[in-house]
């Protein structure tokens, strides 16, 4: 039986009428019956766009954290004020200790959770393994990063975890990709929410494979990473895309404006830009 899925942006960089935007990213995946919320941006703008579409975030049965960076996490609060029950699912990784030097352009400065933030809500937290998929209701996974080598990405990109006295490259282990099935039949075809990508989308596309083997990936949705990318480098990404047989990609955030209309230049009525209040139905066309 083919699943309803439907997405809606709660919150983004690009700027949309009568609602808030931010650099940040929340989207509400809602699979049937099943809310869950993925990620909070970095305010409560998520939570004061929802009410202006009418929505309840009271009603959401699930929350999931995909990494460590204020501007997926620090909206937290905003959710726990508003919804007593649903748990946050966040990788076992996960700690206030993210930082950036925006590859050598810039004096580190940190990007992580905001202090103290973690632990303010560890009642409602369920930490997941970083070396295997989780399922967190019937149909909705989560997948880890396990390519090795990561931390070469983390050093090109300048993201760094400082713990102690010591710095090190990010390998973004605390990362987490959702994985939706569109129903329950063997070689469903699954929706990737991915909301940074920072492992790349050739390592993520492998992981999730390597996790669901035969099934068709009717949309990745997320950012790219790509604002400080090369030409060459998006270019890379549209061919992945192409060769893995993505039929539609959903992006914005930290793909930046340049990224988005290469993509969109060669991979034509495959990409659709986000922005706040954005409301699409996942399904194979």
């Amino acid at each position: 039986m083919t699943r309803h899925l439907k997405v809606t942006v709660l919150t983004e960089n690009a700027p949309a009428a009568e609602l808030r935007n931010e650099h940040g990213l929340s989207l509400l995946v809602e699979r049937d019956d099943v809310r869950v919320l993925l990620d909070f941006g970095q305010s409560d703008a998520f939570a004061r766009n929802a009410t202006t579409l009418g929505l309840d975030l009271g009603l959401v049965d699930l929350a999931v954290l995909s990494h460590a960076h204020y501007d997926h996490a620090d909206g937290m609060g905003a959710f726990f004020a508003l919804n007593d029950l649903a748990p946050l699912y966040l990788s076992e990784a996960c700690a206030e200790d993210c930082w950036s030097t925006k590859g050598g352009t810039a004096d580190a400065h940190y990007i992580g959770i905001k202090k103290g933030l973690l632990a303010s809500y560890e009642s409602r937290m369920i930490q997941v393994p970083v070396s295997q998929a989780t399922a967190i209701a019937p149909g909705i996974h989560l997948v880890p990063h396990t390519t090795p080598g990561l931390a070469e990405l983390g050093r090109h990109a300048g993201m760094y975890l400082h713990r102690g006295d010591a710095w090190t490259p990010d390998s973004f282990a605390h990362e987490l990709t959702l994985v939706v099935e569109t129903d329950e039949t063997v070689n469903a075809p699954i929706a990737v929410f991915s909301s940074c990508s920072h492992a790349g989308i050739p390592a993520i596309t492998a992981e999730v494979r390597a996790t669901f083997p035969n099934r068709p990936i009717a949309a990745f949705v997320g950012g790219l990473h790509l604002v400080h990318a090369t030409d060459e480098e998006i270019l890379t990404v549209a061919e992945t895309i192409r060769t893995a047989g993505i039929d539609h990609l959903f992006t914005g955030h930290c793909t930046g404006s340049h990224a988005l209309e290469l993509l969109s230049k060669h991979l034509p009525q495959q990409v659709t830009a986000l922005f706040p209040g954005l409301i699409f139905d996942v399904r194979r066309r």
